[in-house]
């Protein structure tokens, strides 16, 4: 099919160009609305939904009157992050990324740009792993870690919770993402949200896209 009638089909409807197993489930790469987007089963991962979700945030928290030197992102997936800091903020931060999904990795790479992003630093392997082992603290630490709509089950415990407090410089920000689509994940969102209370002086939430979940820890 065309590259143009397939632009436009997406315009109605989403048009699925690849699917495949990624490291925590099945990965599609579509089109919607003429844009490249990677999805899991149920979630859009990158450059969809949750792609204007991380635009509003930032601009929620006004990020270019307050720009970050340096950005830590658990959760790389296709890239939304690193592409609204750069090419649509302007913003020169360097970037310390974190991705264990070779498949993501791969689509970042083939699809999206990902070598071509200045002062940025790719780690292939685990977020809880790389929260441990990184020296240094950041401006800005981006917690973006899902297996399809549910937070990551290593990024819930308390132990990496806390050391998130410890990889925030004194003035930076912490965002950590979450979606409450049933009852559990409502009651583990709100857990840490009280956990991360316990660590930072300030955290506010706010809602994004119905679901989604965002807490702001100072």
């Amino acid at each position: 099919m065309r590259k143009w009638l397939m632009r436009w089909l997406s315009e109605f409807v989403p048009v699925r160009l690849e699917r495949r197993q990624g490291r925590y489930g099945t990965l599609e790469l579509a089109l919607e609305h003429g844009q490249l987007v990677v999805n899991s089963l149920h979630a859009n991962q990158s450059f969809g939904s949750l792609h204007r979700i991380w635009q509003a945030c930032f601009r929620d928290i006004g990020i270019e009157h307050t720009p970050p030197g340096h950005v830590l992102l658990l959760g790389y997936g296709g890239g939304s992050v690193a592409r609204i800091l750069r090419t649509e903020l302007g913003l020169s931060c360097s970037i310390t990324a974190v991705e264990n999904d070779p498949l993501m990795v791969e689509w970042a790479r083939t699809h999206f740009g990902l070598d071509k992003i200045d002062d940025l630093t790719l780690l292939e392997m685990d977020a809880v792993q790389a929260l441990a082992t990184l020296p240094q603290a950041f401006d800005l630490v981006i917690v973006d870690l899902f297996v399809e709509l549910d937070v990551a089950p290593g990024a819930t415990h308390p132990d990496f919770l806390n050391h998130l407090r410890n990889k925030v410089l004194p003035g930076g920000t912490l965002l950590f993402n979450t979606i409450t689509h049933d009852a559990p994940s409502t009651v583990l969102s709100a857990r840490i949200g009280e956990q991360l209370r316990l660590c930072f002086g300030s955290v506010t939430e706010r809602r994004y896209d119905g679901d989604n979940v965002m807490f702001i820890a100072r």
